[in-house]
């Protein structure tokens, strides 16, 4: 949405409005009836942000978690797809379920921002959720054990994705790992972002040892990252490449042996096909929702007054996890800081441990039962906040099991230990 809190609250004032004109209503029912069918139950859900990667993989994903029993098909309404971040072959993933209707609507679109729950409008149930309020809703599903459904490769997608493995000469035995690092090349004009990026040089030891243990490297990106340089053969830098179709994107995060990635879309996507993964340079956020097995390895976040870093206990305090641009980190006097090569080279290693031993990494079970604990004193906090319930934003991630800290981040000096 918008880059002002009052921006966003006027832009659902106007959406509000819209909704409620019979006009909006009559052109919604003619984008959705042609795609009817008598007698099958049918849920219609407005995605507004098609253009960003994350949100064509996550949101499908937790609807058909969420939805997909209740429903003989799932109508997806999107604008035409023509931002940078779009990609045609994410939504062909979720199922046969599903059905995409874009449509040049300039308004219909934008109702995805809104929250109204399911509505019955007796020819098709609406779901008026946000983004926001899908990924709490999947989030408190999963935590309570219910069923997740995953993503399936079209066999078209996996023909390009085969036929370019060939071309690029990996044998057809050899794993793979996909790798993502998100910098500024991605919506430079996002300034406040720039906490959340990371420099791809750091990442030269992990890419060693995967090439060294026999895996080959796909890099995810767009053509604007920064290029990879001085690898090997193994090492396929794909935006780079000139055989890169974006069904390359959706195949190789479908297929990898894991990811080692970044709290960008491309991580959405491996996430949407259940494959494992280690997110690394994270940082702390309410909604962000790693399966229960991925390795994190968070970004160290420091005082500024000081330079020391700051403990689990001061990050929660200071409510950090409901931050997301960059200025508001420094109005708190918070550095952020990225992880270091040999800390990258130590996951990278531990991944590989665990993909060889098809196991699930060990974490010290005394400090990750502190970390649970810290994230669930904090997720009480926001339960009773009228404005984190207003903003759907009253669930904690990492109070639950949405991922383990990886072993390097329990064990830093004070993390824990400090309140």
């Amino acid at each position: 949405m918008s880059a002002s809190p009052d921006d966003d609250e006027a832009l659902l004032d106007n959406l509000r409005a819209e909704f409620g004109k019979k006009e909006t209503m009559e052109r919604l029912f003619h984008t959705v009836i042609p795609h009817l069918e008598e007698g099958r139950r049918t849920l219609v859900y407005i995605l507004a942000q098609v253009d960003r990667i994350g949100h064509a993989a996550m949101e499908p994903f937790f609807l058909k978690t969420l939805y997909g029993p209740q429903y003989d098909r799932i109508i997806l309404i999107t604008g035409l797809g023509e931002g940078p971040g779009y990609n045609p072959f994410i939504l062909q993933c979720p199922g046969p379920e599903f059905v995409h209707v874009p449509t040049a609507d300039s308004i219909l679109p934008l109702l995805g921002f809104l929250d109204g729950g399911v509505l019955d409008l007796k020819l098709f149930h609406l779901c008026l959720s946000s983004p926001q309020r899908v990924v709490r809703d999947f989030g408190r599903h999963a935590t309570a054990g219910g069923e997740i459904r995953f993503f399936a490769l079209p066999d078209s997608i996996r023909e390009t994705g085969e036929s370019f493995l060939a071309q690029v000469g990996m044998p057809p035995d050899a794993p793979f790992v996909v790798l993502h690092a998100r910098d500024m090349s991605y919506l430079p004009e996002k300034a406040h972002h720039a906490f959340r990026c990371a420099d791809i040089r750091t990442y030269d030891g992990a890419i060693r040892h995967f090439v060294e243990e026999g895996y080959w490297v796909f890099r995810l990106g767009d053509r604007g990252s920064t290029p990879l340089e001085g690898q090997p053969e193994q090492v396929i830098d794909l935006p780079q490449h000139p055989g890169y179709s974006q069904a390359l994107d959706v195949f190789l995060s479908a297929d990898c042996a894991f990811a080692f990635n970044q709290a960008s879309g491309p991580e959405a996507l491996v996430r949407a096909f259940g494959r494992p993964a280690a997110t690394v340079n994270l940082v702390y956020e309410l909604l962000r929702l790693p399966m229960k097995s991925d390795l994190l390895l968070f970004k160290h976040y420091l005082s500024a007054r000081t330079g020391e870093p700051l403990s689990y206990a001061e990050i929660l305090e200071l409510g950090l996890p409901a931050l997301g641009k960059g200025e508001d980190f420094d109005a708190k006097g918070v550095l952020i800081r990225e992880n270091s090569p040999e800390e990258l080279e130590d996951l990278a290693l531990l991944m590989l441990e665990r993909d060889r031993a098809a196991a699930v990494a060990e974490t010290d079970a005394e400090s990750l039962a502190r970390f649970r604990r810290l994230g669930q004193d904090y997720e009480q906090k926001l339960l009773v906040d009228p404005s984190m319930q207003t903003d759907n934003a009253d669930f904690y991630a990492y109070a639950h099991a949405f991922g383990r800290p990886a072993p390097s981040v329990l064990q830093r000096k004070g993390f824990l230990d400090r309140s």
